[in-house]
């Protein structure tokens, strides 16, 4: 997964999911953890539309934008074959 994206589901039941980018409520109901291993197994991208208030020369308005809400892949670390361990870069082991 993407530096900043992770879903946590604790001991004590607790689920904590952060998606960097994205907006809360669009994390809260609109990404299961289903979707967390699909992306990460599959290696394939998951879309999600957002709505947000921008502004240009003083002018408000209000747009939807499809970003990238999950993606397995990650320019910051070697990914292992098993999709789970990963090493980074310049690791000499």
């Amino acid at each position: 997964m993407r530096a900043k994206l992770y879903g946590i589901k604790k001991c004590d039941g607790e689920k904590e999911k952060k998606c960097k980018g994205v907006k809360r409520g669009v994390v809260k109901k609109g990404i299961s953890f289903e979707d967390f291993k699909k992306c990460l197994f599959s290696g394939r991208q998951q879309l999600r539309n957002m709505n947000i208030n921008r502004s240009h020369k003083h002018e408000i308005y209000t747009e939807t934008v499809n970003k990238i809400a999950l993606s397995a892949i990650d320019d910051k670390r070697i990914i292992q074959p098993n999709k789970i361990q990963t090493l980074a870069y310049g690791f000499q082991g």
